[in-house]
């Protein structure tokens, strides 16, 4: 018993490349653990304490998953120098092979390590102690459940922890861990597809808006526009920022996050940045230039009340900052506003705050929007195509088209939001839910 104890240890001790594991919370309690053990102690109470704390740590770090699961989760998630350099062996340039090895020998510890099992403690207790049956019970097993493969829908992710599943030795593993990560990146890159920036880090997106673009009807043109220079910018071209302009609900927002769920495969991420936040883009591009994927960065529902300092820094950024933008990086910009900065009459007139030179101060106001190379219209749908778009949804939901369902949402848009492709689903949730509660 002792000997498979001491082995543990090993295997924790010789990890190199994936040392940074050791500062994990469950890591470095079962590690503690272990060594505990191996030093021949026999103090009960001490031992239950630090296993009952590596069951806690597991439970709320990992969401109740198994111990293999969180290890195999670390492993494809990690970011140190092999997973990094795995991300940019483009073209199969092969990474160094003693840096390889090393790899593949950290994932057999790995492995080892996580096939640790209660038993091995209650066994060594035994050996030392009279254990009566119901504290031997308080060594429950890690649960040997696989959920993180039905709580993924990336079919790479999916298809690499099957493999750790069911493949053994892991070394074996090494080159279909040097191709995940050339797809999928490293670190919370691999791990998430859309993000969020709060000025001072990126937060990654459990639950992404599932939209397709299949789902968006009656935006055909708008659609082609945008995905053609989407996948220009995936294909290493040099292509335009977009400003994506139109009227509330008609399918702005969601073109740009239907884009992720469509081409997240390729290597593309989003990153959601809001207005408030654009004096800090500078930080943000530093952080993404050197990741081998592709962003569009995000700004939904941009306006200014006029001529205020993130204008001035969202200007800076599109065209004229001393700093390049770098080549993975592309800006995709939703607005009400086809100027984006609000326009009074009076600055037509030129009678604003007695401006001596109002010329300048509205060419000022109008310039912000022609440093977007692409600017794509989306107006509101007709009676006609707003009608088409709840047939559309209604049918991806199996209800009926009648009459009386066009009757419906013609009286929805007039009552509530006006037409649009969101007054469309509004309706159609709203229409969803009649039905089935009549039938109960």
């Amino acid at each position: 018993m002792n000997e498979k104890i001491k082995l543990y240890r090993l295997c924790f001790e010789n990890l190199k490349v994936y040392r940074n594991l050791l500062y994990d919370s469950v890591f470095k309690k079962l590690y503690n653990l272990v060594c505990y053990i191996d030093d021949g102690n026999h103090d009960f109470a001490k031992i239950v304490n630090l296993y009952s704390t590596v069951y806690y740590n597991l439970l709320e770090a990992g969401k109740g998953c198994s111990l293999k699961e969180y290890i195999i989760e670390k492993i494809l998630f990690s970011e140190n120098t092999f997973t990094k350099l795995a991300a940019k062996s483009v073209n199969n340039i092969a990474i160094n092979e003693s840096l390889k090895k090393a790899a593949a020998c950290d994932l057999d510890c790995l492995e080892f390590i996580s096939n640790f099992s209660a038993k091995e403690i209650k066994d060594y207790l035994k050996d030392s102690t009279a254990l009566p049956n119901f504290l031997a019970e308080s060594f429950l097993e890690f649960k040997r459940t696989n959920t993180m493969l039905y709580n993924t829908s990336d079919n790479s992710t999916k298809t690499i922890i099957e493999k750790f599943w069911n493949i053994t030795p892991w070394s074996s593993l090494i080159e279909e861990l040097v191709k995940f990560h050339r797809q999928n990146g490293f670190g919370i890159f691999a791990k998430y597809k859309g993000f969020s920036w709060d000025g001072e880090k990126l937060i990654g997106i459990e639950n992404l808006d599932p939209i397709r673009l299949d789902d968006l009807v009656n935006i055909e043109r708008q659609k082609k526009i945008v995905v053609e220079n989407t996948l220009a910018f995936l294909n290493d071209q040099r292509v335009n920022n977009i400003l994506l302009y139109g009227s509330r609900g008609t399918g702005k927002s969601s073109t740009v996050k239907a884009l992720l769920n469509e081409f997240s495969h390729m290597g593309l991420r989003v990153v959601e940045v809001f207005k408030d936040q654009l004096c800090t883009f500078p930080k943000l591009i530093r952080i993404l230039r050197d990741v081998p994927l592709k962003f569009i960065i995000f700004v939904d529902d941009l306006s200014f009340e006029d001529i205020e300092e993130n204008y001035t820094k969202l200007k800076a950024i599109l065209e004229g900052s001393l700093e390049a933008m770098p080549q993975n990086v592309v800006i995709y910009a939703t607005s009400n506003r086809r100027h984006l900065v609000k326009e009074r009459f009076s600055d037509r007139n030129g009678l604003s705050d007695d401006e001596v030179h109002f010329n300048d101060t509205l060419e000022e106001k109008l310039s912000l929007a022609d440093r977007f190379g692409i600017i794509v219209t989306y107006p509101s749908p007709t009676q006609q195509e707003y009608l088409a778009i709840v047939d559309e949804i209604a049918k991806k939901r199996g209800i009926e088209i009648t009459e009386n369902l066009h009757r419906l949402a013609l009286q929805w848009e007039m009552n509530y939001n006006g037409r649009s492709a969101r007054t469309a689903k509004q309706f159609v949730d709203w229409y969803e839910a009649q039905v089935k509660m009549e039938k109960s």
